[in-house]
């Protein structure tokens, strides 16, 4: 009897120090934080811009793409004509009226390129016709390739600068917030499975603040 008794005892002690070593530990300040990056990519309103941007860019590179694409079956001339009135100001009917001429005139070529290159015994009127509207699908087609490539690079470019950009603005929260709680390591939070100090509202404090200075950045023509 006397031996249970003991071993009951022993028992609780344990017990008693299992709960008192957890809250022994919460009460010491942690050495070390993490932040929340989803939470960051969500709220950060710098970020939230710096995305707005980028969709404009491709945005504005789709229309060169749509504009390359439209007009490349009308000769130098008549580009031109189209480039200039899409290019105006306040739209109005006739210049509406024009630019659909043009388009259609574009795609009318290219349907008379195609019957051209089936028919094999062409007259010399008609050969003469289609060398000179496939020289022009030719050179537009390489013009086409050209511009998408470059495009691809200008717009790899712009995103590495716009990350380049989040990337800075939120080391420098981390590392600013860090000090101030005097922590010697940060982590993302998605690796972390018990302890540590969230620090992502301090982060976003920070960043929502000055976000607007570090987010502006020179808008690019292509």
């Amino acid at each position: 009897m006397k031996r249970l008794t003991a071993c009951v005892t022993v028992g609780a002690a344990l017990l008693s120090m299992a709960m008192v070593g957890p809250c022994w530990a919460a009460a010491a300040a942690p050495s070390w934080g993490f932040v929340d990056m989803d939470r960051v990519a969500a709220e950060y309103r710098g970020m939230q811009a710096l995305n707005g941007q980028f969709q404009q860019f491709q945005m504005e590179q789709e229309r060169q793409l749509r504009e390359q694409h439209t007009t490349r079956l009308l000769f130098d001339e008549e580009r031109q004509e189209y480039l200039d009135l899409s290019h105006m100001g306040a739209p109005t009917e006739a210049r509406d009226e024009r630019l659909a001429e043009l388009r259609m005139l574009s795609d009318e070529r290219e349907r008379r390129l195609f019957e051209l290159r089936k028919n094999e015994e062409r007259s010399e009127d008609e050969q003469a016709e289609y060398e000179r509207v496939n020289q022009l699908y030719e050179r537009r087609m390489e013009d086409l390739t050209a511009l998408q490539a470059d495009l691809q690079q200008s717009r790899l470019a712009k995103y590495e600068e716009l990350t380049k950009l989040v990337t800075e603005s939120v080391d420098a929260a981390v590392k600013a917030v860090a000090e101030e709680e005097k922590l010697g390591i940060v982590v993302r939070k998605d690796v972390v499975l018990f302890g540590g100090l969230d620090i992502t509202e301090d982060v976003l404090a920070r960043l929502n603040a000055d976000g607007e200075e570090t987010t502006e950045t020179p808008t690019e023509e292509q």
